[in-house]
């Protein structure tokens, strides 16, 4: 925290002291207290009084930074208040190497108290002459030099590691021991483990709230989120792969899974890209969103639930909507069902068509791993021509008529490349399926989007048609069976 002690008395050299570390990795700021230190005892040696201490730690000032730095904020306020004469510091790139913002702190010696820069070593520069500004100017632009030339022979240092498929460095990943070079078995297991989950058609929230439920933690010791569980089984490090600026190299680590699986999982996460749209909880709730439509208009029906209301619990229900999501006309409005019991009755029927085994045989495909990596590469090619084509307009090679038709039709592409991927996936859920276990057996354990990969596989959609259920009870639920109608794909 900076200390900011009272101005000091009338015409005294109030000096205010700023310290910074680009960089470190252990937390313990001792660069940072040896700078202050330094500053402090040249500021004794003058008998200048030390009216702020300002250090910045783990922080870059060039200008590729994005972090701020929140104690040179307030050493500029202490500025704009009047009570810094001085700035003091070690050595110019400790304070500035981005010419902007010296501009701004000569801009506020014109308006403010502040005369100079001040660093240990016995430079001065004073911001109140042409000669100390030009001075500070040159100072800052060789920092800037300095920090461009220590970034090439940092980026060249990096490139001829990872060709040589060494370690980047950083912590222990998850799947190894500490250097990245030795496998960690209990926790390959559990990459593998959600790799094969996911292939099979397990959403991403599935998989983290069981591996949370189980008490599997991350490599640092802290529960699982979904975009960190992801990154971490997606990683190419884990198929034995040193990646950097977009070029792949063999690593020098052992791989914890195969290049195949590693290409079942991409197809299956661009797959999921246009699936349909999720509650606000960010959690899928209904089983048939997408199979399900009104038996009276013909319209697709949506989920609608119920809050509790007047003593009343909350209802999942699927509804037919008089407007779709861009307010156009849609629906009937008129068909209402509770979830619970149509879900309860496709599933069951779902079980009965799987009861036969011939039929698994029948649908369970032969695992195409070229058909994976074409599927994979054909999507990126058609997601590159639509990039490409806002570069084009955005640099008058398309007139803007010309872009929106382009667009429109790469947006089609793009969009039947994904559904190709999703139908593929689809029928690699029924693939992944151990020998030993039913259908009926792995629905209980396993996730909604796995289910309903499933129902892709031989449901083509359901129709809800109209009429009440009256007194009519079946497994618990008020409700008709026979307005429910499946269409099958076979």
């Amino acid at each position: 925290m900076s200390d900011i002690a009272p101005t000091s008395p009338r015409g005294a050299w109030n000096t205010a002291i700023y310290a910074r570390l680009s960089r470190d990795r252990r937390g313990l700021s001792e660069n940072v207290s040896i700078q202050v230190s330094e500053c402090r005892d040249y500021a004794d040696e003058n008998t200048w009084p030390v009216v702020g201490i300002f250090p910045d730690n783990d922080i870059s000032a060039s200008k590729y930074s994005k972090k701020p730095r929140e104690h040179y904020d307030l050493l500029l306020r202490a500025i704009r208040q009047g009570q810094v004469n001085i700035i003091l510091i070690t050595e110019m790139p400790r304070l500035y190497r981005r010419l902007e913002e010296l501009l701004e702190l000569i801009k506020l010696a014109e308006t403010t108290k502040l005369q100079r820069i001040q660093t240990t070593d016995g430079i001065s520069y004073n911001l109140d002459s042409a000669e100390g500004i030009h001075a500070a100017i040159n100072a800052v632009n060789n920092a800037m030099l300095e920090a461009a030339r220590l970034s090439k022979r940092i980026k060249r240092k990096q490139r001829a590691r990872a060709i040589e498929g060494k370690v980047h460095g950083g912590g222990r990943p998850f799947g190894y021991e500490p250097g990245g070079l030795v496998i960690r078995e209990s926790e390959a297991r559990v990459i593998r483990e959600c790799a094969r989950r996911f292939i099979a058609g397990e959403s991403i929230g599935d998989i983290t709230r069981d591996l949370n439920k189980r008490g599997v933690l991350t490599a640092t010791g802290k529960p699982w989120r979904i975009e960190n569980l992801q990154r971490t089984f997606m990683k190419k490090r884990n198929i034995g792969v040193r990646e950097y600026e977009g070029q792949e190299y063999p690593a020098e680590w052992p791989a914890i899974l195969t290049r195949e699986q590693w290409d079942r999982m991409e197809a299956q996460r661009l797959s999921k890209e246009w699936r349909w749209p999720k509650t606000q909880t960010g959690v899928r709730k209904y089983l048939l969103t997408g199979f399900i439509y009104c038996g009276r208009c013909g319209s697709r029906m949506y989920s609608g639930g119920r809050g509790p209301e007047c003593g009343r619990p909350s209802q999942r229900r699927y509804r037919c909507r008089p407007h779709d999501n861009y307010g156009n006309a849609s629906g009937c409005s008129k068909t209402f069902r509770i979830a619970e019991p149509v879900e309860l009755l496709v599933t069951q029927a779902v079980w009965h068509v799987f009861d036969d085994p011939k039929v698994a045989v029948f649908l369970s495909p032969k695992v195409d791993e070229d058909k994976v990596r074409h599927l994979v590469q054909e999507f990126e090619r058609r997601k590159g021509k639509l990039d490409q084509l806002v570069t084009d307009y955005a640099t008058d090679v398309l007139s803007r008529d010309q872009f929106i038709q382009a667009k429109g039709i790469a947006e089609a592409s793009v969009q039947e490349a994904r559904e190709a991927l999703s139908h593929y996936q689809s029928e690699t859920s029924l693939a992944h399926l151990p020998a030993t276990q039913t259908i009926r057996d792995a629905w209980e354990t396993s996730g909604l989007e796995w289910r309903r990969n499933i129902l892709r596989l031989v449901v083509d959609r359901v129709i809800v048609h109209p009429g009440q259920p009256g007194t009519q009870r079946w497994n618990g639920y008020r409700f008709d069976p026979e307005k429910i109608e499946i269409k099958w794909k076979f």
